[in-house]
């Protein structure tokens, strides 16, 4: 297996590859790893293995449930450690627009009609890892750069303005939370949007952490200390930049304010996009 493949994760996806063909055999015919994993940002027992598979057909409803119970297991035994990713047909590959899919994450498998978007393909084609199957270069697809600003784009504008707007509702409850979960939803929203700001800007993927490091460089210093949070809590470090529960929270809703009124009032209008 490739190097590049951490071998607590190759000890995983061995298990996984010899119990789903002995359970669903000839059937699973490539396997492909994008996300963290890819981007040389593994975290230990934090980052999930995200993966394409390719199957030759579409599965029977028993085999559904079998690929389910692979799954449940899966989890259960890796419980740090999850899979997260589709079942493709080789036509489906860099397609963005699919009908129904096989998903799984957290050990659930559902049919779903939003498997991948275009940082799955970016990531896979650029920078994604091959277990076995046909070669990645060999893939006849390719993700245009407006399609990649333009899904980030309407990404800031639709999910991270939800959350942004789901959070201010529990502001006022922010001395009942632990600290856990402040710190989950700190790492998640900064270095999240952090990592859509990075691909508006420089048309191209790359990790959460690295996307952190980059906004350092990138954005006034009143953010440091919490963009330094983000990478703290992402890397199991837990170290806060202050002891309050409410300013914490406070600086995460300003800044998310912030990030998507300078992604709306820096991206290059589509019309631009189109012209280079």
């Amino acid at each position: 297996m490739d190097t590049k493949i951490p071998m607590p994760i190759q000890n995983i996806l061995r298990h996984y590859i010899a119990v789903f063909h002995e359970r669903i055999p000839n059937t699973l015919e490539g396997l492909y790893i994008h996300g963290s994993i890819a981007l040389d940002a593994y975290i230990h027992e934090s980052s999930d293995i995200d993966f394409v598979a390719i199957i030759n057909r579409q599965l029977s409803e028993a085999e559904v449930k079998a690929l389910s119970k692979l799954h449940q297991e899966l989890a259960a035994k890796y419980k740090k450690t999850g899979m997260d990713g589709c079942y493709l047909l080789w036509e489906d590959m860099g397609k963005a627009d699919l009908h129904k899919r096989l998903y799984t994450n957290d050990g659930k498998v559902e049919w779903s009609e939003q498997v991948t978007n275009p940082i799955t393909w970016w990531i896979l084609k650029n920078k994604g890892i091959t277990i076995f199957g046909q070669e990645i270069p060999s893939f006849d697809f390719e993700i245009d750069d407006r399609i990649l600003v333009d899904y980030c784009l309407s990404n800031m504008n639709t999910y991270w303005l939800n959350r942004m707007k789901k959070n201010e509702k529990y502001k006022k409850m922010v001395f009942l939370l632990p600290n856990k979960i402040i710190d989950w939803e700190i790492q998640w929203s900064v270095s999240g949007m952090l990592r859509q700001f990075y691909t508006i800007k420089e048309h191209k993927v790359i990790s959460k952490v690295g996307a952190c490091e980059y906004a350092i460089n990138h954005m006034p210093k009143r953010w440091h200390g919490l963009i330094n949070e983000a990478i703290s809590v992402r890397k199991g470090l837990n170290v806060h930049y202050c002891d309050s529960k409410k300013q914490r929270i406070s600086d995460t809703l300003e800044f998310m304010h912030y990030i998507i009124d300078n992604c709306n009032a820096n991206a290059p209008r589509k019309s631009e996009r189109k012209d280079k």
